[in-house]
C-alpha cells in the first residue's frame, strides 16, 4: 500500500498557473481552501492521510518540479519525510 501525491502545476504556459485558476474556481463553489490542494503541505497531506490510516505507508511524490518547496516541506517534515519517495524523470 501507498498514497500517491500529484505535485503539478498544470501549466500550459511558462509563465501561467492555471492549477490557481481551477482550483481557485473549485474552492468558490465548494467551499474549500483555493490553495491547500496545491501548497500540500505536511499538516493538509496528515489531516487527509491519518484518518484512512495510511500514515505508516510509503507516500509517492510524482512532481514537474515547478514547485520545488512542496517536497522540501515534505521531506523535512518529522512525522512523514521518512515515508516520502519521489518518482526518477526516467
Amino acid at each position: 500500500m501507498y498514497s500517491v501525491i500529484h505535485s503539478r502545476t498544470k501549466s500550459r504556459t511558462p509563465d501561467g498557473d492555471p492549477g490557481f485558476t481551477l482550483l481557485g474556481t473549485v474552492a468558490r463553489k465548494s467551499g474549500c481552501d483555493p490553495a491547500a490542494a496545491l501548497e500540500m503541505r505536511p499538516d493538509y497531506v496528515k489531516a487527509i492521510l491519518e484518518p484512512l490510516g495510511m500514515l505508516q505507508y510509503p507516500i509517492v511524490v510524482i512532481t514537474d518540479d515547478r514547485h520545488s518547496a512542496v517536497l522540501a516541506r515534505l521531506l523535512a517534515d518529522p512525522d512523514i519525510g521518512h515515508l516520502i519517495r519521489t518518482v526518477p524523470e526516467e
